[in-house]
This record gives C-alpha cells, sequence and structure tokens, in this order.
C-alpha cells in the first residue's frame, strides 16, 4: 500500500511492531480511516475508536473495507468519546494515536487533546481546520491574530458574508453550513441538541501559532507537520513529561 500524503509517511516510519489506534476515523465513509493502512505498514494490533454506536452503518463500511484488504482482529470500541476520558478508559495504551478531522468539531479542544496524550504511550497524530490570517474579497475583511482562536459562533454578519464567499470560492462549501449562525432558524447543524452541546459544527478556527502553543501545553511535542492549502495543519507529536 503506497502513501497517498505525508501522514501515511508517518504512520510507515513509525508503526512497524507497534500499537496503533484510530480515533473517530470512521466517519463520512470511513475516507479518513488509517487502521488498513496502519495493519499493511506492520503494525502489530490496531483499534478503531468511534463515537458511533456499534450499529452505526459506518461501521458495516469500516468492516467490508476490512475484510476487502484481507485483515481480521480488529479491535473495534463503539460509543468512544474524545471529550469523555472515562470512555476512553477501554482503549488502554497505543504506541500510535491517530485522530483527525475531529478537534475543531469539539466544544473543548484542549480537554479532548489531553484525552489523546492519556492514551498515548509515545505517538499522536492529529490536526484541526487554520486560518490563514487573513480573508479579503470585494465583501471585506476578516483578520485572526497569529495568537488568536476564530469562534466561529461569534461572527458577525458581516464576517460570514466575507468568509461565506473565500470557503464556497476555494472549496464549494460555506462557513454557515461547516458553523452556521446559531441565532439562524432551520438549521441542518445543531450546536445543542438534546440538552448537549454537540460535536457537529466547526466551533473553533485557530491560527498555526495558536495551535501549535496550545499542543505544547498539552505536553506533546512536534516532531514533523504539513499544511494542506493552508486550511489543515496536521502534526506527528511524540509525548513529553
Amino acid at each position: 500500500m503506497q502513501p497517498k500524503d505525508p501522514t501515511d509517511q508517518w504512520i510507515q516510519t513509525i508503526v512497524p511492531g507497534k500499537s496503533f489506534v484510530d480515533i473517530g476515523g470512521i466517519g463520512v465513509d470511513c475516507c479518513n480511516e488509517r487502521v488498513t493502512f496502519a495493519l499493511a505498514a506492520g503494525a502489530s494490533a490496531a483499534i478503531m475508536a468511534d463515537i458511533r454506536p456499534a450499529d452505526f452503518f459506518e461501521w458495516e463500511i469500516f468492516r467490508k473495507k476490512c475484510a476487502a484488504a484481507g485483515l481480521s482482529g480488529v479491535v473495534e470500541l463503539p460509543r468512544v468519546d474524545i471529550r469523555d476520558r472515562h470512555s476512553m478508559v477501554s482503549i488502554g495504551k497505543c504506541d500510535v494515536v491517530h485522530c483527525t478531522g475531529i478537534l475543531y468539531h469539539l466544544q473543548s479542544p484542549a480537554e479532548a487533546i489531553w484525552n489523546l496524550r492519556s492514551v498515548s504511550a509515545r505517538y499522536v497524530i492529529t490536526n484541526t481546520v487554520i486560518f490563514p490570517g487573513r480573508v479579503e474579497n470585494d465583501l471585506g475583511v476578516v483578520e485572526v491574530p497569529d495568537h488568536s482562536v476564530l469562534f466561529t459562533a461569534a461572527l458577525s454578519p458581516q464576517d460570514r458574508l466575507v468568509l461565506n464567499k473565500y470557503y464556497k470560492e476555494k472549496f464549494g462549501w460555506t462557513l454557515d453550513q461547516m458553523a452556521p449562525d446559531p441565532a439562524a432558524g432551520n438549521q441542518k447543524m445543531l450546536w445543542v441538541e438534546n440538552g448537549e452541546l454537540t460535536c457537529w459544527p466547526y466551533w473553533y478556527i485557530y491560527s498555526e501559532s495558536a495551535f501549535r502553543s496550545l499542543l505544547r501545553l498539552c505536553q506533546l511535542k512536534i516532531i514533523d507537520e504539513w499544511k494542506w492549502e493552508n486550511h489543515c495543519l496536521q502534526v506527528l507529536c511524540e509525548v513529553v513529561s
């Protein structure tokens, strides 16, 4: 199996003979899961952990993907919530922890990173959506200082217009789709559901500097990183004390 991006290259380098867990990897039809790649690269054991219940349809997609790759023995841990340390206990300790596409959907990303660290024996691979610093178009300007974090729920209507156009032109979707205005009605992506804060909208968009600082605060040392489209910062970290 050939690496498709630097994350796969990291896994290919560090995972042989080591245990591996992918947290949150069954989402979006398993497009981002790394269990199959880690096992093909020589992982000694692999776990898939996800917030979804065992009968959720994406688990079956993952099982079929494993079967097609001739893989067996993958441990499945449904209803593991990265926001809840108690639910993470079932993972135990793994040498390599992979969790991408998750942090920017959480209301408390610092706590989630600390929870990732708690189940890692050595490495953590994670990422977040980042803000390019300054977005300017014919509708206006939105700036986020290098040390700051953009709280999407606090955006003004004017800021939303600017960013909706930016993301629509760059990626084909609007910010309103990923982080709807909390004051707007008929939302498809709710911030609060059944009396609880949800993990679906883009809660925060970090500056690069703020995200790196948060990782250091959580006692993770960045070994390598790569950036995609000035929109996503992916990092390979090592646990330090």
